[in-house]
């Protein structure tokens, strides 16, 4: 169940932020934020989002290759903000591009264990705040995942 509300893009990112430091630190990455400030609000469940958001953090700091850093961005969008996050790891196949969000996929030769269930259950939460998920990525240059939510109406 969803608790949507008017929410700051600048609290889900500090949330996450706080959550994933640690873990970056950890693995000798550093997490730039490129956000601009006063971004509107938009109608968001502040806990769900954030945990979208770190998910795709998580899967950034495992997969961002020897080039020691991973960029989150939010910015304004018609009618939306888009929160992006960016890694410079081996980047994901064009055949496999639209099964990332399917249940228990996992991009064959990847090196990374889980369940293959957190880009479905991102993609289930950011659906049903009415937004939309997807993921850029060319083969050695790395993946870029981001997702759009509405902003509140004025």
């Amino acid at each position: 169940l969803l608790h949507t509300q008017a929410t700051d893009p600048k609290e889900i990112v500090d949330y996450t932020l706080q959550a994933m430091s640690y873990q970056a630190e950890q693995n000798g990455i550093k997490i730039i934020l490129n956000m601009p400030d006063n971004l509107q609000f938009v109608n968001a469940d502040a806990e769900k989002t954030a945990w979208v958001l770190i998910n795709l953090v998580n899967n950034a700091i495992h997969y961002s290759g020897t080039r020691r850093e991973v960029i989150l961005e939010v910015v304004t969008e018609e009618k939306a903000i888009k929160f992006s996050v960016r890694d410079f790891g081996n980047g994901i196949e064009k055949q496999y591009l639209d099964k990332v969000f399917e249940k228990f996929f996992k991009v064959p030769g990847s090196i990374q264990s889980g369940t293959g269930l957190g880009l479905a259950i991102s993609k289930d939460f950011i659906s049903k705040q009415k937004g939309q998920i997807w993921v850029e990525s060319k083969p050695g240059e790395g993946s870029v995942f981001s997702f759009t939510l509405p902003v509140v109406a004025a």
